[in-house]
């Protein structure tokens, strides 16, 4: 069973050092201790795209990137896909996030999941939605 909703910024904190927090680490070593996560299917492409980012920018190396996605791949990660792509885009609109993070907020919505995130909109959204925050 799943604890939690994580977005793509957690993970990305993790790929790179000067994003890590003691928040972010600790949500990893929930991972690492073999809890289950629940994420929108879009989290798969952002986090690829982050380390790609991250590669060409040189604020990692190649192997670090592709280490990292090796980590992740170990890891009780569960894509879903949202019931309905125009629920989605009502909670963007009502929340007013951008629908990528109204992904996140749907799922933890949906599954009655609390949110990890550092995104402060998002997480002020969560707020308002009655949506708790994950505890690590």
């Amino acid at each position: 069973m799943a604890v939690a909703v994580f977005d793509a910024s957690i993970a990305a904190a993790w790929c790179f050092p000067d994003e890590q927090t003691a928040y972010a680490k600790a949500t990893l070593d929930v991972l690492a201790n073999g809890a289950a996560v629940l994420v929108p299917g879009l989290w798969a492409y952002e986090i690829r795209n982050s380390v790609l980012i991250g590669v060409r920018r040189r604020r990692i190396s190649e192997v670090h990137g592709d280490d990292f996605l090796a980590m992740l791949a170990g890891f009780l990660i569960g894509l879903r896909r949202p019931v309905s792509h125009d629920a989605v885009f009502a909670v963007a609109k009502q929340y007013q996030l951008t629908v990528y993070d109204a992904a996140y907020l749907d799922l933890a919505i949906r599954e009655a999941l609390p949110l990890a995130s550092l995104d402060a909109l998002l997480t002020r959204a969560a707020t308002t939605a009655g949506v708790a925050l994950f505890q690590a």
